[in-house]
């Protein structure tokens, strides 16, 4: 209850103060899904794998340096990225479709592939 109740505050400040701004800096030859890809990666996994989140100093002692930030991650493939979520993987627990639904974890998943 309290990691729930820890990410919705870390999700509604990311939304506030980033949220609105990456749908208004979206490219207009953009795909669709990329743009709302990154909007959801920041909502529903930006409190851990954004820049000083837990995710993403666990990753930092995990694997080679400067791939601790999803975002610049060169490896990530959708396929990856999708088993992960929904199976979870050392630190990271695993997200059921009630929490997050396939359409927004494709979306996500898209997103990571294509932020190379």
């Amino acid at each position: 209850m309290i990691r729930i109740m820890m990410f919705a505050a870390s999700l509604l400040t990311v939304a506030i103060t980033e949220g609105i701004a990456i749908q208004a800096k979206a490219p207009a030859t953009a795909k669709p899904g990329i743009a709302s890809g990154k909007a959801l990666f920041v909502t529903q996994c930006g409190g851990c794998h954004l820049d000083r989140g837990f995710g993403t100093r666990v990753l930092s002692r995990r694997v080679p340096e400067g791939q601790a930030m999803l975002e610049a991650r060169e490896d990530l493939n959708a396929m990856y990225v999708t088993t992960v979520v929904r199976h979870g993987i050392g630190s990271m627990p695993q997200f059921r479709k009630a929490e997050l639904s396939d359409a927004d974890l494709n979306a996500i998943a898209t997103y990571l592939e294509k932020s190379k």
